[in-house]
């Protein structure tokens, strides 16, 4: 593909990313020397590796609380685990996509989950918050606020993506997620200081172990905007915005 054909591109099929990482970075390098990506390939190689929230959290945006680990680490992680009290836990890889490889196991099989995924990886709490009342996705344009979705899991499971059964319905974000939403987009202009908001920016919030919210993801890849969720309206708003840094 010759993307200097284009004046602009759109990343919006990334759903391997995760298993072809190298790839994925080659492929950002030469398209985004060709053509102007939304979102700019500094921003995107940035979001792909999870380790991004210490960053978040380093400008004051509350996340997850996270043990960061490896292979050599794994012990100790499990260790910190048990510590805190946590159990369930979650473990996921740095990098991943769509809750794919993440496994929820009990404190005893944390050490072995994360040897298991030989690259670095993510310890969590299991929130129960997740079963209960699913995630609140934040979609900002061009860095404000456009809406907000409700993903709610299937019964039983505590992961709200479609493909295990998760549903989506517009939603008012409230007072409290909006200003969580500002801090993260204002943490974000922080790092990266001097460049433009993003075109798209998912903020996912969830209901911590003492009902804080706080930021599980951000998501600046994944074109999963809901917009067929919000309807035209909001569509229409995303394509003027990407057609007007065209002009």
């Amino acid at each position: 593909m010759d993307w200097g054909r284009y004046d602009a591109a759109w990343i919006s099929s990334t759903w391997d990313y995760h298993e072809r990482p190298g790839e994925f970075r080659r492929w950002l390098a030469r398209a985004s020397e060709a053509t102007r990506l939304e979102n700019p390939a500094a921003l995107v190689e940035w979001n792909l590796d999870k380790r991004y929230l210490r960053e978040l959290e380093g400008q004051g945006v509350q996340v997850v609380p996270t043990i960061w680990a490896d292979a050599e680490r794994a012990a100790a992680a499990a260790d910190e685990a048990a510590e805190r009290g946590w159990d369930p836990v979650v473990v996921k890889p740095a990098v991943d996509l769509g809750a794919m490889n993440l496994r929820r196991v009990r404190p005893d099989e944390v050490e072995g989950a994360i040897a298991s995924i030989a690259e670095p990886s993510l310890v969590q709490p299991y929130l129960p918050a997740l079963e209960r009342e699913g995630e609140l996705s934040l979609v900002h344009l061009r860095g404000a606020l456009s809406y907000a979705v409700r993903k709610v899991p299937a019964g039983g499971d505590f992961r709200v993506q479609a493909q295990y059964g998760g549903t989506y319905r517009p939603a008012d974000a409230g007072a409290e997620a909006e200003r969580a939403g500002e801090r993260v987009l204002a943490a974000l202009a922080s790092i990266f200081s001097g460049e433009p908001a993003p075109l798209y920016a998912r903020v996912d919030l969830v209901r911590d172990l003492d009902e804080r919210l706080c930021m599980i993801e951000l998501e600046l890849i994944e074109p999963s905007l809901f917009l067929d969720v919000i309807g035209e309206e909001a569509a229409d708003r995303f394509a003027a915005l990407l057609v007007a840094r065209s002009d």
